[in-house]
């Protein structure tokens, strides 16, 4: 895979717009996924749907708005909604489902990301027939309830230097940090609620893509 597709991408789901519709949520992430973000994550942990049939609607109308802007689309931990809307990819967790499992049960051009937390697991990774990998948290998050603790700089620059694949940076970053980062060997960094959260978008992505 091309590691610059990696640089500026979005997780998101219903859940980081509380208190919106999914008709509102839809055209919130129209927004976003026009506005120069290169991957995004479809992660809908914690989200209600009213059934099955309305979230696979709802993930099939987001992947169509993520071709229609070129970006690639990565499902998060669901073998059976990533091949149903045909995801680009699928990101799973240590904790998910097994990389093996998934990489059998998916077509052989379906992406695979895999998150790490630390040097025993970035190591593990290098063999693990993953396409990429998703390093974090870096910096302390609210985003996730279950994070690991952050690595911080120096944590995140002595795994990196264990690590030849394609990886993202994610947890805890911000606009404060963005320039920071872009001296690391990372790829690309994700981020939840620097964008679901920006009370100015614009200027928000501006200087995202200043440093990305």
């Amino acid at each position: 895979m091309e590691r610059n597709i990696l640089r500026r991408y979005l997780v998101a789901g219903p859940q980081d717009f509380p208190g919106r519709s999914l008709a509102e949520v839809t055209e919130r992430l129209r927004l976003l996924l026009n506005s120069g973000i290169t991957t995004f994550q479809f992660r809908d942990k914690g989200a209600v749907y009213a059934s099955a049939a309305e979230r696979l609607a709802f993930a099939n109308q987001i992947r169509q708005l993520a071709d229609e802007a070129q970006v690639m689309f990565i499902m998060n931990d669901d073998v059976a909604l990533a091949k149903a809307v045909n995801a680009d990819g699928l990101h799973i967790g240590q904790a998910d489902t097994r990389l093996v499992e998934a990489r059998q049960d998916l077509p052989a051009s379906m992406l695979i990301g895999l998150s790490v937390r630390n040097a025993v697991e970035m190591q593990a990774a290098q063999a693990s027939g993953a396409d990429y990998l998703g390093v974090g948290p870096i910096f302390p998050t609210r985003s996730k309830s279950d994070a690991a603790p952050a690595l911080g700089i120096d944590g995140l620059v002595n795994i990196l230097a264990l690590n030849e694949l394609p990886t993202v940076g994610i947890g805890g970053i911000a606009l404060d940090n963005l320039s920071l980062l872009s001296r690391t060997s990372l790829d690309g960094v994700a981020v939840i609620s620097m964008l679901t959260r920006s009370r100015n978008l614009d200027k928000t992505i501006d200087q995202f893509k200043r440093y990305w």
